[in-house]
């Protein structure tokens, strides 16, 4: 049995609820979710879902939008969005959080409170968050721009990552800033110390997010004390090399592209 909720406009708390009682009231053991724009807090529910449900349970959130090749009529192109852990060839069924087992998720948290209390100490936040994490810690960039912060992600591939993100809500502000953090590239790496990725957003996608604008990444492990020690400095110095460098030029893009629009 499939429940499948249909919504014309982006996703809603009563859609939620709707799809849910839709579910609980067939016994639906799969879960989809149809809409022009999934929103963040909608989609951390169906992955709330598919990571701490039995394996039988099944969400998914798919974007679905009309597109045109030359003179052809309008088609549906369908872009799943959020889907069980098991479903993307991608996904490592051992770097999950819901196949972790009690003491790597314990060792996570562990890092990521001891992460944010460093980064408290040394002045690279304002607080430590409203929780623990097992998977990643947000950190503020200091810009006048909503949507824009830094991420240090532990990754399912045995990777520590440091990256920037920009989620202006405006896909082409957000290219026009990831085009010229990137033309400065050279300038970048030379005061960074080291040669990050700069990655552009996707046009495809309605919603202005890119998870990893810029990015840096090292071998990471949880499992050697040694290891995590090194791993929480590399973050630590990395958070605060981005800081110092990327936000300076974030605020001089933002207020070129302010003027530019008034």
């Amino acid at each position: 049995m499939v429940v499948i909720e249909n919504q014309l406009e982006r996703t809603d708390h009563s859609h939620l609820g709707q799809l849910l009682t839709y579910a609980a009231g067939r016994d639906a053991r799969t879960l989809i979710w149809i809409t022009p724009e999934l929103r963040d807090e909608h989609r951390a529910v169906l992955d709330w879902l598919n990571r701490w449900t039995t394996d039988e349970i099944k969400a998914y959130g798919v974007e679905v939008r009309a597109v045109r090749i030359g003179d052809s009529a309008p088609a549906p192109e369908f872009r799943p969005v959020a889907f069980p852990n098991d479903w993307s060839r991608q996904a490592k069924s051992r770097g999950l959080e819901g196949s972790m087992s009690s003491d790597e998720r314990n060792r996570r948290v562990k890092f990521f409170d001891d992460l944010a209390n460093r980064a408290l100490e040394r002045k690279l936040t304002d607080s430590t968050g409203f929780g623990s994490v097992t998977k990643s810690k947000v950190f503020p960039c200091r810009v006048d721009e909503p949507g824009v912060k830094y991420w240090v992600d532990l990754r399912p591939s045995g990777l520590a990552a440091v990256q920037l993100e920009i989620r202006t809500g405006d896909m082409e502000r957000n290219q026009s800033i990831v085009a010229e953090l990137a033309s400065g590239s050279t300038a970048i790496a030379r005061e960074l110390s080291f040669e990050p990725e700069f990655f552009h957003p996707d046009p495809g996608r309605r919603r202005g997010r890119i998870k990893g604008a810029v990015m840096a990444f090292r071998q990471a492990s949880i499992d050697d004390p040694d290891q995590v020690e090194e791993t929480l400095e590399w973050c630590l110095v990395t958070l605060s090399a981005f800081q110092r460098v990327l936000d300076p030029r974030l605020r001089a893009i933002i207020a070129e592209l302010d003027s530019v629009d008034s």
